[in-house]
């Protein structure tokens, strides 16, 4: 049994609730831009009015690794603990605002300023959640339950995003979006608070080894990133692939499909929310299956394989059936699903426990925030560019080949120095 006993129960729902919160709150902003476009940008024709929407989504570059230093910093020195609990109270808080915040035709140009400013936030309080949440999760069971808990910790991530289809869904429905979506921030604000009383209630600190952590400071931070800055490296790349992965499955198909084909926003929504819970179910499944072959040849093969299937697929995607475009989008979430199912189990085996909140927390920031949250964007503005269908993949193809080479070159003896002349081009 996983969770032998009270303390490892509260560790195991306080990380995935945190998580499940953290997930919904950034996923919601994704689905719905296709409706908030039209809102807070009306203005512009539809397609810049999106590509402006879309361009808040990597609003976190900056603020998120900040985050990252901060939480990281916090959880290192004082427990992991304490920097989840400050985290989601933050989110809880930041989430509730947004639920009241203005659209352009109640305040303007600077309805889309504030939403910006919020979007900023959230970025910022939500740096140490991901990646502090499955170091919590994973260092209270033994090495040998890491890469199954690893998949069912991320399940709880798509549980949150799928909560999030759903609800956008549901109002796409009803024809209800244009207020409805206000709702949508008031119950993950909900959420956040429910899952800070269970953190505030946790057994235990969670400090393994305070000697250590209180001789560590701000000051001596980028010291030790420099240390570990080959697993800085190789999980940037890594966490910034897997974020292009959500990005071109879950939020640009949901934009893109109906440009170019004739299925509606409604139906796409409604087709994510179902192929979601296909995401949950496998999450679990593919980390227990890492354990059986190897973590990294399961990533790799994952970044091999959306190289050689994402040219075709979407050379064919706007002639596709609608039973096509299924089968592309399936094909897309397994690819995702086998990159990060055993994602936290192998990211934390690269770093030492005394600093692996902050390298971890700060290496997934910058990959997801700086490689990975751009991506939508750039593949729109490429579409919108060229007008060629296929142009869209091209900047996550580049980060899957990137990917995996750095997971090759990770994998040979002479690991270390290649992976630096990675760092230095990249």
């Amino acid at each position: 049994m996983l969770m032998q006993n009270r303390s490892t129960q509260w560790h195991f729902w306080s990380a995935c609730l945190g998580n499940f919160f953290e997930h919904y709150d950034t996923a919601l902003f994704g689905f719905l831009s296709v409706f908030l476009a039209p809102l807070f940008f009306p203005q512009h024709d539809e397609i810049t009015a999106l590509i402006l929407t879309y361009a808040m989504i990597p609003l976190g570059m900056l603020s998120r690794p900040l985050g990252a230093l901060l939480f990281g910093f916090i959880g290192d020195k004082y427990g992991t603990r304490h920097a989840l609990f400050l985290s989601l109270c933050g989110m809880s808080i930041v989430t509730g605002a947004l639920a009241f915040c203005p659209t352009y035709q109640q305040a303007g140009f600077i309805a889309p300023v504030i939403f910006c400013i919020g979007r900023t936030l959230q970025n910022f309080l939500t740096a140490g959640e991901t990646m502090g949440g499955a170091i919590f999760l994973l260092e209270s069971y033994d090495q040998k339950h890491h890469d199954f808990l690893s998949g069912l910790y991320n399940a709880t991530t798509i549980g949150g995003i799928l909560l999030a289809s759903a609800g956008v869904s549901l109002l796409a429905y009803l024809d209800v979006v244009e207020w409805g979506w206000r709702v949508l921030y008031l119950l993950g604000c909900s959420t956040g608070v429910f899952g800070c009383i269970i953190r505030q209630s946790l057994p235990g600190n969670q400090l393994k080894n305070p000697s250590v952590k209180k001789a560590q400071s701000l000051s001596n931070l980028f010291s030790i990133f420099w240390v570990h800055r080959n697993a800085l490296v190789l999980i940037g790349i890594s966490s910034g692939f897997a974020y292009a992965n959500y990005a071109v499955a879950i939020i640009l198909m949901n934009g893109f499909v109906p440009l170019v084909s004739s299925i509606t926003k409604a139906q796409m929504m409604t087709l994510n929310t179902i192929l979601l819970i296909l995401d949950f179910c496998a999450l679990p499944f593919f980390g227990w299956l890492s354990s059986k072959i190897s973590r990294e040849k399961m990533m790799l093969g994952a970044s091999i394989g959306s190289v050689a299937f994402g040219i075709p697929a979407f050379l064919l995607l706007p002639q596709a059936s609608f039973a096509g475009i299924v089968g592309i989008r399936i094909a897309l979430v397994l690819l995702g699903v086998a990159f990060f199912a055993p994602f936290h189990a192998w990211a934390q085996n690269l770093v030492p426990p005394t600093h692996r909140y902050g390298v971890i927390s700060f290496g997934y920031a910058l990959g997801a925030q700086c490689l990975g949250a751009p991506t939508a964007m750039l593949s729109l503005w490429a579409f919108k560019a060229t007008g060629m269908a296929s142009s869209v993949i091209w900047y996550w193809l580049l980060l899957a080949m990137i990917s995996s080479v750095a997971l090759i070159l990770s994998m040979r003896p002479q690991a270390d120095k290649k992976l630096n002349i990675i760092k230095e081009i990249i």
